[in-house]
């Protein structure tokens, strides 16, 4: 069997590569349990199958079928990587502004159906913000398509939206339109340096302090030492990333501001540093070491709770905060998920999106679990469009924030 990166859950008795929208039409007609893959760098999402028969690879579906620029949308196959995509478009200036791990692997089909909400805090950055239609291949192979080149165009339920963060569990994406972004002018990144004394409340309070003094920061991390990160030192505490990017004087906006809110200077990267520190905090947290026995574990709620969550987090490991994204991202032990648990601020969640061989059977993704009504419209979305059980990766929004 192919290896899969960081996958023991998907054991399955044969793979195959369709070339072509028919061969995924055939896969899916044959009545096996079928897994889907792009690039491999988020199998370990989801809950894991407890049965896989095929496991189809739909990274030969690849390349742009249209692109208007004019409109700034693209129409391309799913397994289109995103680096080969933004490769392509870049002499027409534009870009897709998704941000998954590994954008040389990860597929626009795999990154839609993890639904990955990338570093960008630009409004309308996330994939389901971007995805204007796509096509899909049901269980029994049907083909359906959604949505179209506009955006407003949409009349009964909003399959779009379904389908990001399916984990592949309602069909397989076969075609993807995005609408797209000019490239920056300009980019810049700024890092400050947090106090280390401060408590789980202080640290929040001057993180949101410094985020609301930015003007119209393209993205925003809180990174702890330790994470051996170009760029930052591995001692000390907490460094607030910031970064703009745009028109030219968008880039230039004044980090006085910011410097006075969170009371610590500011040290400006150089482009080829700052790439380096962006990469490193995108790329961070999609292969936790499970053969060390670690979880990766992704937090949201609201952001002040979120950082004093990640606060405490970090005392049990790496901890990534995204305060303008109230959402958070750490790695711990698996021993001591009491202890993880215990780190969570009322109204937060977390999410366990990887885990050692067998943890997840055993104390489940969700923290806590999905109210029962949530799960019992995602069973009724799983019914109606997969009604045999075919397609065995995850289950419709179980682990993302776009749950049905």
């Amino acid at each position: 069997m192919d290896s899969v990166d960081g996958v023991d859950s998907v054991a399955a008795a044969r793979v195959e590569r369709p070339e072509s929208e028919a061969g995924v039409i055939a896969a899916l007609s044959a009545g096996d349990v079928v897994a889907l893959r792009g690039g491999g760098t988020r199998m370990d999402l989801g809950p894991p199958p407890p049965r896989v028969d095929l496991l189809l690879d739909l990274s030969r579906l690849s390349g742009i079928i249209e692109h208007h620029r004019r409109d700034l949308v693209v129409e391309a196959w799913a397994g289109t990587t995103v680096a080969d995509l933004n490769a392509a478009l870049a002499p027409a200036g534009q870009f897709a502004p998704l941000d998954p791990p590994r954008p040389d692997r990860a597929t626009l089909g795999g990154v839609i159906a993890a639904g990955e909400t990338g570093i960008r805090t630009v409004p309308g950055a996330r994939p389901r913000d971007l995805l204007l239609g796509l096509t899909a291949i049901l269980a029994g192979g049907r083909r359906i398509r959604a949505g179209g080149r506009v955006v407003k165009n949409v009349t009964g339920y909003e399959l779009t939206k379904l389908f990001t963060g399916s984990l592949g569990a309602l069909g397989a994406i076969t075609r993807v339109t995005l609408r797209l972004r000019a490239l920056p002018e300009a980019t810049r990144t700024i890092l400050l340096a947090l106090p280390m004394d401060d408590d789980a409340g202080q640290f929040a309070d001057r993180a949101l302090d410094g985020l609301a003094a930015a003007t119209a920061p393209a993205a925003v991390a809180l990174v702890p030492p330790g994470t051996g990160l170009p760029g930052l030192p591995r001692t000390g505490g907490f460094r607030l990333a910031i970064r703009f990017e745009g028109l030219a004087e968008e880039a230039a906006a004044p980090a006085d501001p910011v410097a006075s809110a969170v009371g610590a200077p500011v040290e400006e990267l150089g482009e080829g540093a700052a790439e380096r520190l962006w990469a490193g905090v995108r790329d961070a947290f999609p292969r936790v070491p499970r053969a060390r026995g670690e979880l990766g574990v992704a937090a949201r709620g609201p952001a002040p709770a979120v950082l004093r969550t990640a606060w405490r987090l970090a005392a049990l490991g790496p901890a990534l905060a995204f305060p303008d994204q109230r959402r958070a991202l750490a790695s711990a032990p698996a021993a001591a998920f009491d202890l993880v648990l215990a780190a969570r601020e009322p109204g937060v969640s977390f999410v366990v999106e990887t885990a050692p061989p067998g943890w997840k059977a055993e104390h489940g993704t969700c923290h806590p679990p999905l109210p029962g009504p949530v799960r019992r419209l995602n069973a009724r979305l799983k019914r109606a469009l997969d009604p045999e059980g075919a397609l065995a990766s995850g289950a419709p929004g179980s682990d993302r924030e776009n749950a049905a």
